[in-house]
């Protein structure tokens, strides 16, 4: 992408402070070179203000050498300022050629310092000035005639040229390494925030699948609760056998709840790290967790769901092909809900019918009902949607399907859910149809 790569600065930024690699650098340099440099010009003779201003001059620059870090534009202005100085210094009518001294070295320094910056402009202009003061540098030594052969002039306009293109160059691949590594900074800090992301996507879309379960599990158990403690009641005194076993499907259906939510509620602690609610072991580590719903648990989903003035069926027609676990959990999910929905919206007596229909291209999932009698005030019937219907409607798209749930045509209260599966591309090996199943027509 255009640009991406210029809004990547170099670490330390454009005005980066002067580390202590720096400042050291400077002054190994100037001890180094300075000494040489104050000793020549003194040596060297010539008009009472030469000597002092050379001196202080380099003084400068070997300074600048040291804070170029602060500003690079700043500082190379400075430094351009002052070698123009010295070459004026190194006019014919001067003792020698002032800008030629070792301490002159410190401009390299900031030649690297600009072209390593953040700034194309100043990496450019740092070349160019260089270049410039080279030739004007080789301009006055001719002028004073102290190289005269064309192979020595070669030479020093080579020397002078190479000096400042490596130390261009140096900076230019400081510069190059710094977007390097800062890139490489950046598409870390991406990855992990995108793995992070990631995690935290699929946490919740596990805490989301654990809702839906617990949802249908606590609704669909709660609903059948209901229903038969309402029966037991109805059948208390007339047919004691009757209550008796409408409480004992209480007493099942609770304990069966109990053990699907400690199951669910475990795994909806248990953290990324691995511990559980009580700060132990994962509830994945410390025991197995009942396996997820299949098909073949529909018989005893209708059987839970039927009752006194409850009749269920479960219809089966076509030739069954194998299907996902997950799959099979969703047909399941599906047939709770609409049942539990049944037994909350509707008042007995009531017929119900769960049809899987099997064709070589999908599986239609069917959940009807007839609503109920009619009251004698008819009100509004009760729209059965909301959260049950969503988790639905998010099971079937998992696996690329269709839901309609709605009036069932025919009937003045009836309500019906459609769920339409495509077969998957790759089959499951998994086995599917529910042992003991009914064909289509009879009941289960």
């Amino acid at each position: 992408m255009p640009g991406t790569f210029d809004r990547i600065q170099p670490r330390g930024g454009r005005r980066a402070r002067a580390t202590a690699a720096d400042i050291l650098l400077a002054l190994v340099l100037a001890a180094l070179a300075l000494p040489v440099t104050v000793m020549t010009t003194v040596a060297s003779g010539g008009a009472p203000f030469w000597a002092p201003v050379t001196i202080a001059a380099f003084g400068a620059l070997h300074l600048l050498a040291a804070v170029v870090r602060y500003s690079p534009t700043a500082a190379l202005a400075g430094g351009a300022a002052l070698m123009l100085g010295l070459t004026a210094l190194s006019f014919p009518g001067f003792p020698t050629t002032a800008v030629l001294m070792p301490s002159s070295a410190a401009f390299l320094v900031l030649v690297f310092a600009a072209a390593g910056s953040d700034s194309r402009w100043l990496g450019w202009s740092a070349l160019v000035v260089g270049l410039a003061g080279a030739a004007f540098i080789v301009a006055v030594v001719v002028a004073r005639a102290e190289v005269t052969d064309l192979a020595g002039l070669l030479a020093m306009a080579g020397f002078l040229v190479a000096s400042i293109g490596a130390a261009w160059a140096g900076g230019r691949y400081r510069r190059e390494l710094l977007r390097k590594r800062s890139a490489e900074d950046v598409a870390r800090t991406q990855a992990a925030e995108l793995r992070l992301r990631r995690d935290r996507e699929l946490i919740a879309e596990d805490r989301r699948r654990i809702g839906r379960d617990v949802h249908d599990v606590v609704s669909h158990s709660l609903a059948v609760m209901v229903a038969q403690a309402e029966a037991a009641r109805v059948l208390l005194g007339s047919d004691d056998a009757g209550a008796r076993a409408a409480v004992e499907h209480v007493v099942a259906t609770g304990r069966s709840a109990l053990a699907d939510m400690r199951g669910l509620v475990t795994a909806f602690a248990d953290d990324p790290a691995g511990r559980g609610i009580d700060g132990g072991p994962a509830a994945s580590h410390r025991a197995p967790q009942s396996p997820s719903p299949r098909l073949a648990d529909l018989h005893a989903l209708v059987a839970s769901a039927s009752g006194p003035q409850r009749t269920v069926r479960l219809v089966i027609e076509g030739s069954a092909w194998p299907v996902s676990p997950g799959l099979e959990t969703a047909v399941y999910r599906i047939a709770q809900e609409s049942l539990t929905n049944t037994l909350k919206h509707t008042a007995p007596p009531t017929l119900s019918r769960v049809l899987l229909r099997w064709s070589p291209t999908e599986l239609t999932v069917t959940i009807d009902d007839d609503g109920g009698p009619i009251p004698e005030k008819d009100p509004p019937a009760p729209l059965r949607g909301g959260r049950g219907v969503d988790g639905m409607r998010h099971r079937v798209l998992q696996h690329d399907g269709m839901l309609q749930a709605g009036p069932q045509p025919g009937t003045p209260r009836g309500w019906s859910v459609v769920a339409r599966l495509p077969r998957p591309a790759v089959p499951s090996t998994d086995s599917i149809l529910p042992a003991g199943a009914d064909r289509a027509g009879a009941d289960a």
